[in-house]
């Protein structure tokens, strides 16, 4: 097991076991399903939209190499610019180099899952910027110097209190403010913000191909407040977000908001950029960061065509038992484990565990993801090409071997019940739970003695 293997299986356990923690968890898994019970009447046919929608995505992969470069055209047409990055220190420097070139002091950042992916935030504060969230959620998760839990619901494993304490402490106001008062002090905080603020960074849902728009959906309008007043637009986007024709988002955007836990059929507010505002300049950041290494995977590359409705983590029993937190990037859940090899077969070795092959993402999935074959896909390849698994290999190798033969099996059952399965399976399976023993005749010395006495 990698470092970064052994650290996370401790957060694991630490996490696993808080009873508090879990209640949480339960509570918003059961909200979800409550919410979720009626969402698919409101189409006459909801697996034919799925269909519809996966094949808009994957038509886009496609071809993707020529939608990329009409993106651009049209987005110069209109008056834009766009620039390539590929990695992410590539986006963060970009992005940097953008702000000070435009000299912009004071910033605001709305939600975006690609800049917590490639840390954009940590990286301006060290170079001295004055960056400020303006997403709720994200906002409460940076006055505790957290990463959000997951990109629907940031702060859902805060409680009120905790918001609370915090907000006193940073914002001088009573530390028994109700949800209401706690949403207040936001709005004012944030006021003042948007309405200093020089230069906006986005991100986007999608952007389309035909037209050079972006398309950016929310529920609170703090994109909108955030763009509005300010000289510069930065909209940070991976490359996977592509889309071929304007007509897309008339079938993608009801399906993204499809289990919105407001019981809001649609997201409230759709901004679609085409020309920049006059005397505002639009900078679009197309990121790769191992997108292409994703995309030319011909079986794992599906789940690009995800668009991040939450629908998945949300039913995960792995992800409600151990929380966002502990997955360290920015795609907790079913999809950032298929998403994470990647990074690498070392990288993504303790990921392909966080699987139970339930399938419950794949029956609320709007893009029909087969998520569990894409689990099982990884884990079939890190078996082949992750040397440090070579032990286990070797292991079940040898347990495989010799049960093959019934007579082996049985006269090697007392061998396999002491060794094998108290010493090989106590340090993982056996801390927490009592080891399976076997019992003391066979099913085939059971049958044998049956029909001996018949």
């Amino acid at each position: 097991m990698t470092e970064k293997g052994a650290i996370f299986s401790q957060n694991v356990k630490k996490v696993a076991f808080d009873g508090e923690h879990q209640k949480r968890m339960m509570d918003r898994y059961e909200f979800f399903l409550r919410v979720a019970d009626d969402c698919a009447r409101h189409y006459a046919n909801i697996k034919l939209e799925k269909n519809r929608a996966f094949n808009i995505r994957n038509k886009a992969f496609k071809y993707y190499d020529k939608y990329l470069v009409d993106f651009e055209t049209n987005v110069n047409n209109n008056g834009g610019k766009v620039r390539w990055a590929r990695d992410a220190e590539e986006a963060k420097y970009m992005i940097y180099n953008i702000l000070e070139n435009e000299k912009s002091k004071n910033i605001v950042k709305t939600k975006s899952v690609l800049a917590e992916e490639i840390g954009l935030m940590p990286y301006l504060e060290m170079k001295k910027m004055d960056v400020t969230e303006t997403d709720t959620g994200d906002f409460i998760c940076y006055q505790f110097n957290e990463r959000p839990s997951d990109p629907n619901h940031p702060a859902a494993h805060k409680t009120k209190q905790d918001i609370a304490e915090v907000y006193s402490e940073k914002f001088c106001v009573s530390d028994d403010l109700n949800a209401r008062q706690l949403m207040t002090v936001t709005r004012k905080v944030l006021k003042d913000k948007y309405l200093s603020a020089d230069a906006a960074i986005t991100g986007a849902d999608f952007f389309v191909a035909d037209t050079g728009d972006v398309v950016i959906s929310e529920d609170e309008g703090n994109v909108l407040k955030s763009i509005s007043n300010t000289k510069v637009h930065i909209v940070l986007i991976g490359i996977d977000k592509l889309i071929p024709t304007i007509d897309d988002i008339s079938v993608l955007l009801p399906l993204s908001s499809l289990y919105e836990v407001t019981n809001i059929r649609v997201k409230s507010y759709y901004t679609i950029l085409g020309k920049p505002q006059k005397g505002q300049k639009l900078y679009i950041v197309l990121v790769d960061n191992n997108r292409s290494n994703m995309l030319s995977r011909e079986k794992q590359r599906t789940i690009m065509t995800c668009i991040e409705c939450g629908a998945c983590h949300s039913v995960c029993p792995v992800f409600n038992t151990i929380g966002g937190h502990v997955y360290d990037n920015a795609f907790p859940g079913p999809v950032g484990v298929v998403r994470s090899i990647a990074d690498g077969y070392e990288e993504s070795a303790h990921f392909a565990t966080l699987c139970g092959s339930c399938r419950q993402c794949e029956e609320f999935c709007p893009m029909n993801i087969k998520i569990s074959d894409l689990v099982l896909r990884n884990r079939m390849e890190i078996a082949r090409e992750d040397g440090s698994l070579l032990g286990e290999k070797r292991v079940f190798n040898f347990i495989m071997k010799r049960v093959e033969n019934r007579k082996d099996m049985d006269k090697t059952k007392d061998f396999l019940n002491k060794l094998e399965m108290k010493q090989l399976l106590k340090k993982s399976w056996g801390i927490h739970r009592e080891i399976p023993k076997f019992a003391e005749k066979s099913f085939s010395e059971l049958y044998l003695s049956i029909q001996s006495e018949n």
